[in-house]
């Protein structure tokens, strides 16, 4: 392992990271200087990232985990003390969307997302906690979305389980202070990921009847600064909460959107 960078010697977890702003946030943690833990369903997807961060001189491991149990959920942060000695920072980005209008959302769409977005979410916080209570310093940081602060969605469940991310965030802010653990929210807009590009196929595509890129195109153009988000403007944002530098920042919402909600 080679040293150096804000982050050197930080041990971060980050969840869904075989892709999409998962996958940034962790290679970006990794360029800071932290050794990390890969967590995602899939293994092929894990086994790419955990080479990648490899490559850049870090401690990586990967842990196959499903964040709606909570005895993986223990058994991911069990492993990620154990292979790589401590644990400093928790990404909690996890997570899916059932693109469903209001009347057409059921009991199945309600109780997945929660599962995920939120249930999962909240106790990946309260093992990871443990941890860092021990030690005496750490930081969570959420993703959750600009849906979970009042803009429209596209899924009522993934307003609620954005919301319920950010509010668990503040309640878990002022409960861990004393620890020296810091609790904040990152909310993304529209990303250019694949998880964007799937609902302009489900909604664009198959719901409303455009072309292929035309309802992307569209939400592009609500976006004062003109374009689409990366997955590198959100993994810029976690560093920063990461380190050093934001010690005395806890309990907010730091919202990476172009500008959506100056509008």
């Amino acid at each position: 392992m080679t040293s150096g960078g804000v982050l050197s010697g930080k041990v971060a977890l980050v969840t869904g990271a075989g892709q999409g702003n998962g996958r940034a946030i962790a290679l970006a943690l990794a360029t800071a200087g932290a050794n990390a833990a890969i967590n995602d369903l899939r293994a092929e997807s894990i086994d790419r990232v955990v080479k990648e961060v490899a490559a850049l001189g870090r401690g990586a491991v990967g842990v196959v985990a499903d964040v709606t149990q909570t005895s993986q959920i223990d058994a991911m942060v069990a492993r990620t003390v154990a292979e790589l000695g401590r644990l400093d920072i928790l990404v909690n980005n996890a997570g899916l969307i059932c693109p469903h209008p209001f009347g057409e959302v059921t009991e199945e769409d309600w109780d997945q997302t929660m599962a995920v977005n939120a249930r999962g979410l909240f106790f990946c916080m309260q093992a990871a906690a443990q941890v860092m209570k021990e030690q005496r310093s750490g930081a969570i940081i959420n993703i959750a979305s600009v849906a979970g602060r009042g803009t429209h969605s596209l899924s009522p469940p993934y307003a609620a389980s954005k919301a319920t991310a950010i509010i668990v965030a503040q309640q878990a802010a002022r409960v861990l202070a004393p620890y020296g653990i810091t609790v904040n929210s990152v909310c993304p807009g529209l990303i250019d990921t694949d998880f964007n590009k799937r609902l302009d196929d489900q909604i664009g595509v198959r719901q409303q009847g455009l072309e292929p890129g035309e309802y992307i195109r569209q939400r592009i153009a609500t976006i004062p600064l003109g374009r689409i988000g990366t997955p590198q403007d959100v993994a810029n944002v976690v560093v920063f909460l990461a380190s050093p530098p934001a010690n005395y920042i806890t309990g907010q919402q730091i919202t990476v959107d172009g500008g959506i909600l100056c509008l």
